[in-house]
C-alpha cells in the first residue's frame, strides 16, 4: 500500500508542534490507552477523541509511513525520469557545444548546423539560430543572427614577432620587432640584411615618449624626448 499521491499529486502533512504542557495530561492518558491489548467502547470512543485532540503533536505510524512512501516515489522519480530527462539534456547540450564553431564562409550550396557561425561576403559574423537547409540567404533573420560587424582596418599593432636584439645580417619581415639601441623598433617594410632600424621607411620607433637624462642618439622624426634633471 502506498500513501503518498506524488508525482500525480502533492502529497498533504499535517503541521506538527510540540506539546503544550496544559496537554501533558491528556498525552499521558493517551499513551495508557494505546497500551491496552483491548479497550471498552467507552475506552475506544475516548481514544478516538484523544487522537483527534492531539494530532498535530503525534507522529502516528500512518504519518510516518506516508512520509516513507512520499520519500521512495521521489527517489523513484528522479532515479526513472529526472535522470534519464538531464541525462537526454546533456547529450543534447553537448551536440550544441560540438556545432559552435566557426564553419567558414557563407554558402547557400551548404546546409548548417545550429550554433554553427559563419563569415559573411563582407566580413560580418552569423551565428546559425537553428539547422539551416541548402538555399538559405545568411539575410534571412529566421535562420540566421548577425553576431559581429567587420570593423575598419586600424593601424598595425605590435605584435608577438620579437626578434630580440638588432643584427645587421639578418633580413626582417613586417611585424618583427627588434631591440636598438635601448629601444624597440617595429618592421612595417619587409627588410634586406642591413638595413637598421633607424630607416624610417622600414621601421617605425615603437614607444615614441623618450624619458632620460641625456637625449638619445638617434631618434626618428616624431620621437618625444622628455629630459628629467635633477
Amino acid at each position: 500500500m502506498n500513501r503518498s499521491t506524488f508525482p500525480e499529486q502533492i502529497d498533504q502533512f499535517t503541521t506538527l508542534y510540540d506539546l503544550p504542557p496544559d496537554l501533558v495530561a491528556k498525552a499521558k492518558r493517551y499513551q495508557e490507552l494505546k497500551m491496552k491489548p483491548t479497550l471498552t467502547s467507552v475506552e475506544q470512543t475516548e481514544l478516538n477523541g484523544l487522537t483527534t485532540e492531539l494530532s498535530s503533536y503525534i507522529i502516528s505510524p500512518e504519518v510516518f509511513n506516508k512520509l516513507s512512501d512520499a520519500m521512495v516515489n521521489m527517489e523513484t522519480f528522479l532515479t526513472q525520469q529526472i535522470t534519464g530527462y538531464i541525462e537526454a539534456k546533456q547529450v543534447l547540450w553537448d551536440s550544441y557545444v560540438k556545432e559552435f564553431k566557426h564553419v567558414g564562409v557563407h554558402s547557400t550550396s551548404q546546409t548548417y548546423k545550429f550554433q554553427n557561425i559563419v563569415t559573411a561576403s563582407n566580413g560580418d559574423l552569423y551565428l546559425a539560430l537553428k539547422d539551416v537547409p541548402v538555399g538559405i540567404a545568411i539575410t534571412n533573420t529566421s535562420y540566421w543572427q548577425k553576431t559581429s560587424s567587420k570593423g575598419e582596418k586600424g593601424d598595425m599593432g605590435l605584435n608577438g614577432y620579437y626578434k630580440g636584439d638588432y643584427n645587421n645580417a639578418v633580413a626582417y619581415g613586417l611585424g618583427d620587432a627588434v631591440s636598438y639601441e635601448g629601444f624597440i623598433y617595429y618592421c612595417k617594410l619587409a627588410t634586406t640584411a642591413g638595413t637598421a632600424p633607424t630607416n624610417g621607411t622600414h621601421w617605425f620607433l615603437w614607444d615614441r615618449i623618450i624619458a632620460g637624462e641625456t637625449e638619445p642618439i638617434t631618434r626618428q622624426v616624431g620621437t618625444v624626448w622628455i629630459k628629467i634633471t635633477d
